[in-house]
């Protein structure tokens, strides 16, 4: 059908045809063949050499890889998902670990010349069938070569997996899934599968996509969670024969059933065409069921030996990294964990670290014959387009581009780009990168409008050429309700002062006061900010304020000059001043000289907005009695806290205690020691 219609317009473009010379046709059969004969006689040649081709892009599948075993996932961890109906995905995957020494993998007899290596091959197939299910299979070998072992060559040739899973979205940003997967092994230095040995593996998927949720700022991530049981049958390889634990690690003998788990998390980063990039982070652990203390005593640490000990447990960062949005490359790294490691009959051992390279290609056989490749053909600066022999002069172009958030360039997804005063059907933006392009348009300049919910609507012109794609993006703002933030700094002698005012909250606003009046004055969204006042050589000032629709919030600060040496640092949890507060003899003022010292500290709580609350503690010598020394520390830690108050710091973020002579740092026999016991501390209690 879309090949007629091409035809149909070609012919009716071209000059000296026209259908109502000869009557409409009575089918698109007919109208097929009138093109036809039509261009025998007016076909134009064109030179091989005036001929660009470029292929159409197919669908993106750039974050639908396999794993190892073929289905699509990460290393260890399945998703939820799979791609899109009749698509196909081959993968080759490689492993490698190598280790030596008198402390190397699998040297349980403290061989000093012992040597240990492995390599893994594993190539997988998947295809998916239907929008809810996978089928995938795979076929692995390896050779382990160890200096204990004799033969020192061990190698597993042929063993298979074939399996399915099924999944369905029960949220537009959760999915569920089970998994079946059924493993043949070949027997004990045979090249045929041992039906004895065959094993069964099942599972709960469920994958987390927070791209699909509308949040304030866009999120990248992606969590997948696997919960599920493998009942071996390995065991019945080995025969009557004792297999040592490196012949069980190299020939994957397993005696117990396995209750698996693992927890997967991806970050597709922003897409640059034509590379993607996704880290990911698995964590992954497989219980073996059954094994007890009396199990346990048997390994090779004894009664020290915990479940944990044997346990296969792996920490695997990786990267994916894919080209041209379906040939993907994989770099992983198992790490073995859990603490020292004991070797247990029957359980085959954790590697301390397994290398892991992967390549897979994913594509849809069933449309290969319809992506058609269009040929631009530059002949005396005019462009035409071939479609399987029709030439006709192209008088359409495109237009794409992007629209983001002009307050923090975030993709906005869902906006809609209309065209004014013309019935085109409007398009929409793609939620990942806020991406959109046009359907074919008249050559000419054109005015398109990007709207979305919560942005004012922006309209621009661009001009259409043809055979070409123009660039056009727009840059939404909110609609957010605004109220002004305004205010003026001033030095220690009240003189107004250049200083710069830094506005966090649902926005970030920077700007600077003018240096004759001290003043700013910022217009920004509904929200709570915390804004600060700072100069070079002064120590800053932070406030929080809540801006409401319409309302003008007046902030003013003084600035004081820093005192030459740091007197107030943050070490882990404690603010710690480095000089004393000073107070009145036995009363709770404070001193003027140690307001320096507060000022220092609201310079901290100014420049670290994290610390979201703190305790003022007051503490006294021994002199006096328990009771009076309580009073006296309680009074003068909510002297400072007031003090701190009255500078701009909210009260909900401070709360005062006096610990009075309970809690020394020295001993109260000594003058110096009474006087280091008299103190301010300030704790932080949540960040």
């Amino acid at each position: 059908m879309k090949r007629h219609m091409m035809m149909i317009v070609a012919l009716l473009s071209v000059p000296g045809l026209v259908l109502a010379q000869e009557g409409e046709p009575d089918s698109l059969e007919e109208a097929d063949a009138a093109v036809e004969k039509a261009f025998e006689k007016d076909r134009t040649v064109i030179p091989e050499e005036m001929v660009v081709v470029e292929p159409q892009v197919g669908k993106d599948l750039r974050f639908k890889s396999a794993a190892p075993g073929g289905e699509t996932g990460l290393m260890r961890v399945m998703e939820a998902g799979s791609t899109d109906p009749m698509t196909i995905k081959l993968s080759l995957h490689g492993g490698f670990f190598s280790s030596s020494g008198t402390d190397g993998f699998l040297n349980y007899l403290d061989a000093d010349d012992y040597s240990e290596s492995q390599v893994v091959g594993r190539l997988g197939l998947a295809f998916t069938p239907l929008s809810f299910l996978e089928v995938f299979a795979s076929y692995r070998n390896s050779s382990n070569k160890n200096s204990i072992s004799r033969p020192g060559l061990l190698q597993t040739q042929g063993d298979m997996e074939f399996g399915a899973k099924g999944f369905y979205p029960v949220l537009p940003f959760l999915s569920v899934g089970l998994n079946l997967g059924i493993g043949f092994y070949n027997g004990i230095g045979e090249v045929t599968p041992d039906l004895a040995g065959t094993t069964v593996r099942t599972g709960l998927l469920l994958s987390f996509d927070a791209r699909k949720i509308e949040f304030d700022t866009h999120v990248p991530v992606r969590f997948h969670v696997n919960v599920g049981l493998t009942f071996e049958n390995t065991d019945n390889l080995q025969g009557n024969r004792d297999l040592t634990y490196v012949e069980q690690y190299a020939l994957r003998v397993n005696s117990y059933n396995r209750l698996g788990l693992g927890f997967g998390l991806d970050a597709p980063l922003p897409y640059v065409d034509p590379v993607a990039i996704t880290p990911y982070l698995e964590y992954s652990m497989q219980i073996p069921l059954g094994v007890g203390d009396e199990e346990l005593a048997d390994s090779s640490m004894g009664t020290d030996a915990s479940l944990s000990s044997v346990m296969p447990m792996f920490l695997t960062p990786g990267v994916r990294v894919t080209y041209q949005r379906d040939i993907t490359f994989d770099f992983a790294v198992d790490i073995g964990i859990g603490g020292k490691k004991a070797y247990l009959d029957g359980v085959p051992s954790t590697p301390p670290y397994t290398v892991w390279f992967g390549l897979s290609y994913v594509f849809d056989p069933t449309k290969r014959g319809e992506e058609k490749t269009i040929e631009k053909i530059v002949e005396k600066e005019k462009i035409v387009e071939v479609d399987k022999g029709v030439v006709a002069p192209v008088t359409t172009g495109r237009i794409k581009g992007r629209v983001v958030n002009a307050v923090d360039q975030t993709p906005v997804a869902a906006a809609i780009i209309s065209f004014s005063g013309s019935d085109i059907t409007p398009v929409a933006t793609e939620p990942m990168e806020g991406r959109y392009e046009t359907y074919n348009l008249t050559i000419g300049m054109v005015k398109l409008t990007a709207s979305r919910d919560g942005f004012k609507a922006v309209s621009r012109e661009a001009e259409v050429k043809a055979g070409e794609v123009a660039l056009l993006d727009f840059a939404l703002e909110p609609e957010a309700e605004r109220g002004i933030v305004s205010g003026k700094v001033f030095n220690e002698k009240d003189r107004p002062m250049l200083a710069k005012i830094d506005i966090n909250g649902p926005g970030e606003f920077h700007l600077d006061t003018s240096a004759d009046t001290g003043e700013f004055s910022s217009p920004v969204p509904e929200g709570s900010y915390v804004v600060k006042a700072s100069a070079e050589g002064y120590l800053a000032r932070a406030r929080r304020f809540e801006i409401k629709k319409d309302k003008t919030v007046m902030a003013e600060f003084k600035l004081v000059p820093a005192p030459k040496k740091t007197v107030v640092i943050i070490e882990k949890d404690k603010i710690v001043v480095k000089k004393k507060i000073h107070f009145a003899t036995g009363r709770a003022e404070i001193r003027t000289d140690s307001h320096i010292i507060l000022d220092a500290v609201i310079d901290v709580l100014a420049n670290h907005p994290e610390i979201r609350k703190i305790r003022v503690e007051g503490h006294t010598d021994s002199m006096g009695s328990d009771a009076s020394n309580k009073r006296l520390s309680q009074k003068r830690a909510h002297a400072v806290m007031d003090y701190l108050i009255k500078q701009g710091i909210l009260g909900d973020m401070l709360v005062a205690r006096g610990y009075g002579e309970t809690m020394p740092v020295a001993p109260n026999n000594t003058r110096r020691g009474r006087e280091q016991n008299r103190r301010v501390a300030f704790t932080i209690l949540e960040r």
